[in-house]
Order: C-alpha cells, then sequence, then structure tokens
C-alpha cells in the first residue's frame, strides 16, 4: 500500500547531471561566458559562507551550479527559514540571470512521508514517527510483525526527494536491537584508500531501491590479484591489473568530502567479487536517483532468477568453453593396427577403414544402425573399439 501521488524533483535536477558531464570533458575549454558563470558561482559561495547561520548548518549541503547566467541551486536543508537566508545571500551579486530553486526542505519532506505512512496506519492500526535531516529520513514506531516494518520503510523510500530512509521501526514482542546504521554516499569519482595505502576510484553506486541508501560501491583500481603481492606490485608498476570490484559500504571507516577510507587491505580484495553487469541493473526511467547522484550512476542488484534469464540469452562464452571440457582424464592414445579388423557383437566384420572413421567421430548408435553392405555402419561395436 502506497501514496496515490508522488512529489517529483524539478527535471532540472538532469542539468546539473549535464553540467557535471560537461565539465569533465571540457575542464581546459573556458570561453568568456563559462568564466562569468564561474565567478557567479564563486560570489554564491562567498555570500553563503559569510551567512553565520548558513555556514553552521547548511553550507556544505548546498550545490550550487551556473549556466548562461542562470542559477541552480539543489540539496537538502532544514527549512523555509534557512531557504529565505540563501536567496537573500545572493539576491545582490551582479550578473545572475534567474534563480532555479530546486532545494528540498526537510520539514516539507518529513510531511509529505508521514502523509503517505498514514495509510499504513490506519490499515495495520499502529503509529509511526518521522523525522528528516538533510534529507535523509528516519522512521520510528511499533507494528505487529516485520512485513509492516518492511512496508513502512517501501512506503518512505517511494518519496524521491528523500536521499535514504533508516528504518528504525521496532516489532512488537521482539527485543530493541539499536543497529548502527551510518548512513553513507560515496561520491562518484571520490578516491578510495585501503589500509596499506593502495588506492582506487569510485565508479558507481549499487542502492536498495527499498530505502535508497547504498549498500555497496564499484572501485575501479589497480588490485594484486591472487599471483601477486604488494611488493610485485610496487617493483612493477607498469604490470598492475586494471580491474573494478564490488566493495559493501560497512567497509568504509570514514569519509571526508574528497576521499574515503576503508578497513581492508588491497590484498583482500579477492574475498570480494570482480564487478560483472550481469549481476546488476541499471535504474528506470522514471526513478529519480537520490541526491547527490545522476541515473547513470546508479546500479541495482538483479535477483538470482533474473540472472539464471539472462544467462540463457547471453551465455557467457568463457564459461561454456570451460564447461565443455571433459571433467575425466583423457584417455591414452593407442596406435591402430590398420591391417587387424574388429568384430562386432553379431559377428559381423568390419573393415578397417571403416573402423577407424567410427572411432574418430564416435558415431551415436541411432545413426550408425545400418548393413554393412549398404555402405552405413552398424549399431554396436566390439568394446576394443572404444566407442
Amino acid at each position: 500500500m502506497f501514496p496515490t501521488q508522488i512529489p517529483v524533483i524539478n527535471p532540472d535536477i538532469y542539468s546539473r547531471c549535464d553540467e557535471r558531464k560537461q565539465t569533465s570533458d571540457h575542464k581546459n575549454d573556458m570561453s568568456s561566458v563559462s568564466k562569468t558563470d564561474a565567478a557567479i558561482k564563486e560570489h554564491i559561495y562567498h555570500a553563503l559562507r559569510n551567512d553565520d547561520v548558513l555556514r553552521a548548518v547548511e553550507y556544505d549541503e548546498i550545490d550550487v551550479h551556473v549556466k548562461n547566467g542562470i542559477v541552480y541551486l539543489y540539496g537538502h536543508i532544514v527549512s523555509t527559514t534557512s531557504q529565505s537566508r540563501i536567496i537573500n545571500a545572493i539576491r545582490a551579486i551582479p550578473g545572475i540571470l534567474r534563480v532555479e530553486n530546486n532545494l528540498v526542505l526537510d520539514d516539507k519532506l518529513t510531511f509529505e512521508v508521514a502523509t503517505s505512512l498514514g495509510e499504513l496506519e490506519h490499515a495495520y492500526n499502529c503509529k509511526f514517527f518521522t523525522g528528516s535531516s538533510h534529507g535523509v529520513v528516519s522512521i520510528n514506531g511499533i507494528v505487529g510483525d516485520d512485513h509492516v516494518k518492511m512496508l513502512a520503510e517501501r512506503c518512505a523510500g517511494s518519496n524521491p526527494n528523500g536521499r535514504g530512509v533508516i528504518n528504525n521501526v521496532q516489532v512488537s514482542g521482539t527485543e530493541l536491537e539499536l543497529h548502527n546504521q551510518a548512513f553513507l554516499q560515496p561520491i562518484i569519482g571520490e578516491i578510495i584508500y585501503f589500509l596499506d595505502g593502495i588506492s582506487g576510484v569510485v565508479r558507481q553506486v549499487i542502492i536498495n531501491p527499498n530505502n535508497r541508501r547504498v549498500i555497496e560501491m564499484t572501485i575501479q583500481g589497480h588490485f594484486p590479484d591472487h599471483e601477486q603481492n604488494l611488493t610485485a606490485l610496487s617493483d612493477n608498476q607498469n604490470h598492475k591489473p586494471d580491474k573494478t570490484i564490488v566493495i559493501p559500504v560497512n567497509l568504509i571507516r570514514y569519509m571526508t568530502s574528497s576521499s574515503g577510507f576503508l578497513t581492508i587491505k588491497s590484498t583482500e580484495t579477492t574475498q570480494y567479487q570482480d564487478f560483472n553487469p550481469l549481476y546488476f541493473t541499471t535504474s528506470q526511467t522514471e526513478w529519480l536517483p537520490p541526491y547527490p547522484y545522476c541515473p547513470g550512476d546508479v546500479l541495482f542488484n538483479v535477483e538470482a532468477e533474473e540472472i539464471e534469464n539472462q544467462k540463457m540469452v547471453e551465455p557467457d562464452i568463457a564459461q561454456l568453453n570451460i564447461s565443455a571440457q571433459p571433467t575425466s582424464v583423457k584417455a591414452l592414445e593407442m596406435p591402430v593396427d590398420i591391417i587387424a579388423t574388429w568384430e562386432d557383437d553379431g559377428g559381423q566384420i568390419i573393415q578397417p577403414a571403416e573402423a577407424v572413421v567410427m572411432a574418430e567421430f564416435r558415431v551415436r548408435p541411432l545413426e550408425a544402425q545400418s548393413n554393412v553392405q549398404t555402405g552405413k555402419f552398424i549399431n554396436h561395436v566390439n568394446d576394443s573399439l572404444g566407442g
């Protein structure tokens, strides 16, 4: 049971993604318009820093993009009061043609989620308590069983304005479990360091669609395989294997705005799977990813049944080659005496040339049923023929 109407983020979310791509593709191509936009952007951040309240509460949560003099604001802030302070701070900056405000307010998000959860409260005679902090929704309450708890999580996670859901709902009759549900969002392109100093780069994130939270991330880098060690890697930098691996986010010790640090060494990456597109799927066009991700940043795990169906359509050729190999040791090849003749079980005589052809092609019994006089093979051959 889910709300019939879900608020939708302004479609200008895609301008943020487009700008990120253009910035990556044209780092050294700065036209006069681009320089003006960059100057406006810097002035905006400076104005936000000068406001004591915004600097303490909202500054790190606001994402500013400027294109052709139009300012686009993204992120999650606490309330309408913060929104008013932001608009007032940038109002006097010269060169701004228009402001497109895509900021999501926590108080509004909390109201939307609480309203949608109201349908579950009436249906299952329970009560939920909802809160939001910079887009991260938390739900609390007591329900009758795990099914209702999961329904509440999915209901809260269906709101595209939320960055993720922390589910603290308790099932009646069970002990209260206090989980450390750290909310982590690795940034695409962010450097991730292992305990031994080896690093990789975040390429994509895998999200649980029920609660919109990141559960895994793909990291691309030069990692040792089963046969290599760190000494070999440092001695011969040109022969590092370049690969992408899937790492659970619960292995992150801590993160900064520019990098992350893991609890494992790079030599332990062999415990985790290499990235295989067969096991993941991209988001549907109508599903909006949680801020700050773009549609191409997000992957979902594929169900086991769907994986098997994909294998039937797009088989792994390498695996087929492996599967096609004999499972037993190949028998020693014996020289064939071309002078000799063989007898089948019925006493029929098979000429040496025919016997050699049968041995080479391993003809099946139904194909071999025939009469020697017609030039076709007989059904059974003496065991000494080996086939």
